[in-house]
């Protein structure tokens, strides 16, 4: 049983993107990382900061940052509980995001995760990162609301929109991001890693809107 809680809210346990041109229009890409139990979301640090300048201050420098979201409690626990899982599942209260610095290729930096670099569409991407930017709640004056260093690295934690559920997960929260972005993706069936890691690799089997870069050998 444990398990099976620590599955669904597993997103509380971790140089610029090519851009070019084909049958679609122009492209741009970012990585979804899956981390076994918990899958997050890697855009270019530039290009967040367009539509996040706030997160300048603690994000200045570095090529890429990766993005989860979750219940504030069990996320920021020091130690999860099976209390924590309970609570977040039946009766979460608050959101956070988990923003952490990424130096180098998502891919090397994850070599122990599977990686999986997205292409969208140059109007998805804006609306990919307009999604992003939507989930951090600010305040009445606009500004971003900081709770603190994250889990590891250099990482912080925001407070955000929308409330987790054993029907909403961080893992929902990515592919409504790459739905947004133009995927063929349906949210409302993600729940856990496994079932977004098996939307997207149908999604970027083909198509102009949500493809994944050619393997090179």
């Amino acid at each position: 049983m444990l398990a099976l809680i620590l599955t669904l809210l597993g997103c509380a346990t971790a140089p610029a993107p090519p851009r070019g041109e084909g049958e679609g229009g122009d492209w741009r890409s970012f990585h979804v990382v899956n981390h076994g139990l918990h899958t997050g979301l890697v855009i270019a640090r530039p290009d967040l900061l367009q539509v996040l300048p706030a997160l300048a201050d603690a994000f200045g420098d570095g090529d890429f940052v990766e993005l989860g979201w979750g219940d504030e409690g069990f996320y920021r626990a020091p130690q999860a509980t099976l209390g924590l899982a309970l609570r977040a599942l039946f009766g979460s209260t608050a959101a956070v995001l988990h923003v952490v610095r990424v130096d180098g290729d998502p891919r090397r930096r994850f070599a122990a995760s599977e990686v999986i670099e997205v292409r969208v569409t140059e109007d998805g991407y804006r609306r990919l990162l307009a999604f992003v930017a939507g989930t951090f709640t600010r305040s009445a004056a606009g500004t971003l609301a900081s709770l603190g260093p994250g889990l590891y690295g250099e990482s912080r934690f925001y407070q955000a929109e929308g409330s987790y559920s054993l029907s909403y997960t961080c893992n929902t929260w990515i592919a409504e991001a790459l739905a947004a972005g133009n995927c063929p993706m349906s949210p409302a069936a993600v729940i856990t890693a496994g079932n977004l890691m098996s939307q997207l690799h149908r999604a970027t089997a083909g198509g102009a809107t949500c493809m994944a870069p050619p393997t090179h050998p």
